[in-house]
């Protein structure tokens, strides 16, 4: 049942991105220095979430999500590390995402974003399982043009996040009260962290570009038991513009990222992993409409196999 409701969603997101898109103003024939999006030596990138881009410029961005999880089992009791018992059931993910970037000279750009997600169980199993888990985020950074050639791009990045997350732990608190000391039911737990890394863009040709970017850092630890300590990520993408080559206004992307700092809860174990696929229209000079295919895979504490998550999500990016 929420399978078939969850494609159906994926499905009226694919008629918005076609709508949308076929009533655009196709960008064919107009000058490269017209060009708002992000382009280096003839190629024009699909830029994407995961990994950001090097390039100092203004635009607004809205992206909107939902994602359930695959084979979620939780064990519940344990006999000589064997599984007597489990719960089963699916988790419902919603993503909310705002971002916009100011160039305020051509080699400095000030970027804010604010990042609301929500997690919970579609079944009782699951709910009392995985409890609900609102998660809020807000980041501030300052990107730095370092050098820009015909077909390359370099920049620095220097940030600071702020992260909220906010558990209903079902089970946590009935164990609580079953074997003491009791647990509240409703935790909340901040987190500040600064740093910074860097982005680096290639057009190999027309048709393919790669985006590569690194941070690191240092801040508080979602897992109140753990000291400050330091975190790292990594991402890159390979993307294809197919209009250099077809008649078809349409850019592709295939990123990956890994992260030993997400912004998730302290149950997990600290690193997760994510594979995005992304269609964008890019027959416009100064907007893109993009649509997101994700898997996401990361460990939670007490749980043997690894958690999987997939989404979709709806992208809008508009450059001024």
């Amino acid at each position: 049942m929420f399978i078939g409701k969850y494609s159906k969603g994926v499905k009226a997101l694919f008629t918005v991105l076609v709508l949308v898109a076929l009533t655009l103003t196709p960008a064919a024939g107009r000058a490269e220095e017209d060009l708002k999006i992000p382009h280096l030596g003839g190629h024009q990138f699909t830029v994407n979430t995961l990994t950001g881009d090097p390039f100092v410029k203004t635009y607004i961005r809205n992206t909107l999500g939902i994602g359930k999880s695959i084979d979620l089992f939780v064990p519940i009791i344990e006999i000589d590390d064997g599984q007597v018992l489990g719960l089963k059931g699916d988790l419902l993910k919603a993503i909310l995402e705002f971002e916009y970037q100011q160039a305020v000279k051509d080699w400095v750009a000030f970027r804010v974003q604010v990042r609301v997600a929500g997690r919970l169980g579609t079944g009782t199993q699951s709910l009392l399982a995985s409890g609900v888990t609102a998660n809020t985020g807000f980041e501030f950074g300052w990107l730095f043009k370092l050098a820009e050639g015909e077909k390359t791009a370099l920049s620095a990045t220097l940030n600071l996040w702020n992260n909220s997350v906010t558990v209903v732990d079902f089970l946590g608190f009935v164990d609580g009260v079953v074997n003491p000391p009791s647990q509240s039911l409703v935790k909340t737990v901040p987190s500040t962290r600064g740093g910074g890394g860097l982005r680096y863009a290639w057009a190999a040709s027309d048709l393919v570009g790669f985006i590569f970017k690194s941070e690191t850092g240092m801040g508080e630890s979602v897992d109140r038991s753990n000291s400050d300590e330091w975190f790292f990520n990594f991402a890159t993408a390979a993307d294809f513009d197919l209009k250099t080559k077809t008649a078809v206004p349409l850019g592709l992307a295939l990123g990956y990222k890994f992260d030993t700092f997400p912004e998730a809860g302290e149950e997990l174990a600290n690193v997760k992993h994510d594979l995005v696929f992304r269609i964008s229209y890019t027959g416009t000079t100064d907007f893109l409409l993009s649509l997101d295919f994700s898997y996401g895979w990361f460990k939670v504490k007490d749980i043997t196999e690894s958690t999987k998550f997939t989404s979709t999500l709806l992208n809008l990016r508009y450059y001024f």
